[in-house]
C-alpha cells in the first residue's frame, strides 16, 4: 500500500488524523518596518513567543489524536537526496532570476550544508551580504553587487506558517496553490517537491498545479477551498482565487475523484475577505459559521460536472444554504451568524479571525481565545470550542484553520 493511501480529506469536520504545520522560524526575524508590507504583514512578530504559541497549538492537536508533521523537516528529508537537492536549488535559482555564474558558485556551497540547516535557511532566505560571504562572488555577479534591488538573493517566506494556502488535500490527492502575491509565490514549489519526492507522499496524485498551464496567473490559494463532502467542494472566487482556476479545478476533480459539484462563492475582493475561510467555515456536519456582512454581497454558483470532467451546468443558487444542506443530506443548514453587540465589535472579531475555525472532529473546533463573543456563539449553538491563546501568531492575520494543512480526516 502506498503511503499516500493514508491521505484522505473528504470533509471539513471528520476527525483530524494527520496535519502539516510549519513552526515559525528565523524567517520571521527577516520582517522589518520597511519590508513588512511587501511581505504581507501588518505588524512585526515576537518570534520566541510565536514559537511557544505554535507549540501549544501543536500540543492541542496531538491531544486530539492528530499526528503532526512539520514542513521544514519534510523539506529537509528531500534535501537529503542529493539529486533532488540539486534539482530544487536550481529551480529556486530560476525563480529568483540568479545569473549563471552566481548560481554555479552558490550551488557548490549549498550542496554541502546539512539538510535541516539548509531547509531552515531556504525558508528564512539569504541576504546579498550572506551570499557574498559564503561564496566570494562579488566580482563575478552583478546580482550580488547592486544596491538598488532587494536585500535578498533568496527571499524569506515568513507567511509559511499559514500552511493552508500553498497546498491543500482534497479527496486522495493534493491541489498545489498558485499564489497571488510575489511574496508567497515560491511556497508551492517546495510543496510540489515534497509531494513528488518525499517517501511519505509516494503515490499521491497532484490534482492541480503540476501541469505547464496550471501556473500563475491561474491563481488559487487553499484558504478558499472547503471540502464539504465526498461529492462536493466550496471554492471562494476571491482576491486570491480566480474564476478560471475554479473551473479548471472542477474539471480535474470530477475526472479524478468522487467530487462532481463545485459551489463557487463569489466574495468581495477586500482585505476582510482575504480567503473564503476568513468569513465562512464549517464547524459540524450540518453547521457553518459566517461573518454576517458577507451575506449582503455573497453570490453562490452551483457547477455540476460529469465523470469525464465536462462542466454540465452552472447556475446561481438562490437558496444556497438549502442547496448545500440537501447536498450534505440534511433538511436545513445551521448557519451561525457571528453577530456582536455592534458593528465595530463584530469587525474587530472578524479581523482577529473569529470565523477561521479548525474542526478537529464534528462539532469540535479550535479558535483563538481572544474572540470571546465568537466562542460564546459557537458554544450556544452546540459546538465544542478549544481555545488557543496566540496573540503573536494572530498578528500575521490568520487563525487556526489558516495555520493547518490537513492530510487525513476520518469519514464523518
Amino acid at each position: 500500500m502506498n503511503q499516500a493511501d493514508s491521505f484522505s480529506v473528504l470533509s471539513e469536520t471528520g476527525k483530524l488524523k494527520q496535519v502539516m504545520l510549519h513552526k515559525p522560524g528565523r524567517e520571521i526575524d527577516r520582517l522589518t518596518i520597511d519590508n513588512m508590507d511587501e511581505l504581507l504583514f501588518d505588524d512585526l512578530l515576537w518570534l520566541e513567543r510565536a514559537r511557544e504559541e505554535h507549540d501549544n497549538f501543536a500540543d492541542i492537536l496531538r491531544k486530539e489524536g492528530t499526528e503532526v508533521l512539520y514542513f521544514n523537516e519534510c523539506l529537509a528529508d528531500i534535501l537529503g537526496m542529493l539529486p533532488v537537492r540539486e534539482k530544487l536549488i536550481r529551480a529556486i535559482f530560476r525563480f529568483e532570476c540568479l545569473d549563471r555564474r552566481l548560481s554555479e558558485a552558490f550551488i557548490t556551497e549549498l550542496m554541502n550544508i546539512p539538510s535541516l540547516e539548509l531547509a531552515d535557511h531556504l525558508i528564512m532566505g539569504y541576504t546579498r551580504s550572506e551570499v557574498r560571504d559564503i561564496c566570494n562572488c562579488g566580482r563575478i555577479s552583478l546580482v550580488s553587487c547592486v544596491e538598488n534591488g532587494s536585500d535578498f538573493i533568496i527571499h524569506p517566506i515568513p507567511n509559511l506558517y499559514f500552511q493552508r494556502d500553498p497546498a491543500i488535500t482534497v479527496a486522495n490527492g493534493i491541489i498545489i496553490g498558485q499564489m497571488t502575491f510575489e511574496a508567497r509565490r515560491i511556497e508551492p514549489l517546495y510543496w510540489k517537491f515534497i509531494t513528488n519526492y518525499h517517501p511519505r507522499f509516494k503515490g499521491m496524485q497532484i490534482l492541480f498545479g503540476d501541469a505547464p498551464d496550471e501556473i500563475w496567473p491561474q491563481k488559487v490559494e487553499g484558504g478558499d477551498l472547503l471540502v464539504l463532502s465526498e461529492k462536493a467542494i466550496a471554492i471562494g472566487v476571491s482576491q486570491r482565487t480566480a474564476p478560471t482556476t475554479v473551473q479548471r479545478i472542477g474539471r480535474n476533480l470530477s475526472a479524478r475523484t468522487s467530487i462532481k459539484r463545485i459551489y463557487a462563492f463569489e466574495i468581495p475582493k477586500k482585505r476582510y475577505c482575504m480567503h473564503l475561510d476568513t468569513v465562512f467555515t464549517m464547524v459540524d456536519k450540518d453547521a457553518f459559521c459566517i461573518y454576517p456582512p458577507l451575506l449582503d454581497h455573497l453570490r453562490v454558483w452551483r457547477m455540476d460536472y460529469d465523470d469525464g470532467g465536462t462542466l454540465m451546468s452552472i447556475e446561481q443558487s438562490e437558496d444556497w444554504t438549502h442547496d448545500i444542506a440537501a447536498c450534505l443530506g440534511f433538511d436545513d443548514m445551521r448557519l451561525i451568524k457571528m453577530n456582536c453587540r455592534d458593528k465595530e465589535e463584530m469587525a474587530r472579531e472578524q479581523w482577529h479571525d473569529g470565523c477561521n475555525t479548525l474542526a478537529v472532529a464534528p462539532g469540535r473546533v479550535v479558535t483563538y481565545n481572544r474572540n470571546v463573543n465568537a466562542s460564546k456563539l459557537l458554544r450556544d449553538n452546540g459546538i465544542e470550542v478549544i481555545e488557543l491563546e496566540a496573540p503573536e501568531l494572530g498578528r500575521g492575520r490568520g487563525g487556526p484553520r489558516c495555520m493547518s494543512m490537513p492530510l487525513n480526516r476520518l469519514p464523518v
